[in-house]
C-alpha cells in the first residue's frame, strides 16, 4: 500500500530558498566590530578568495559582548612555572 504523496508547499512557493553569499549582500558596505583595540571595520573584497584575518573580528566580538574572553582564559589548562613567565592573560594578548 503506498500513501499519497504529502505537499508541504504551496503553489508558486519555492521549494529551495534563493542563497546569495554574504559578501554580495554587504559589497558597498563596512561594517563596525566592537573589539578590546575599540572599533574595526571590516570590508568584504568579493574578489579575494581568502581574507587576512578571516572571521576573527567577528570572533573577537562575540568574546567581547559575551563577557566571555575572561572566563575562557580561566579554563585554560595553560600552567607555566617559570619565575619568567608571563600571566595566561599576557600569553593570550
Amino acid at each position: 500500500m503506498k500513501l499519497p504523496e504529502i505537499v508541504t508547499h504551496q503553489n508558486g512557493e519555492s521549494s529551495e530558498p534563493i542563497k546569495k553569499p554574504i559578501c554580495s549582500l554587504i559589497e558597498d558596505e563596512k561594517l563596525s566590530v566592537d573589539t578590546f583595540g575599540g572599533r574595526v571595520h571590516v570590508e568584504w573584497d568579493p574578489h579575494s578568495s581568502v581574507t587576512p584575518l578571516g572571521q576573527l573580528p567577528f570572533f573577537i566580538e562575540f568574546l567581547k559582548l559575551g563577557n566571555l574572553l575572561e572566563p575562557w582564559i580561566n579554563d585554560c589548562p595553560l600552567q607555566l612555572v617559570s619565575p619568567n613567565a608571563p600571566s595566561k592573560r599576557d600569553v593570550s594578548a
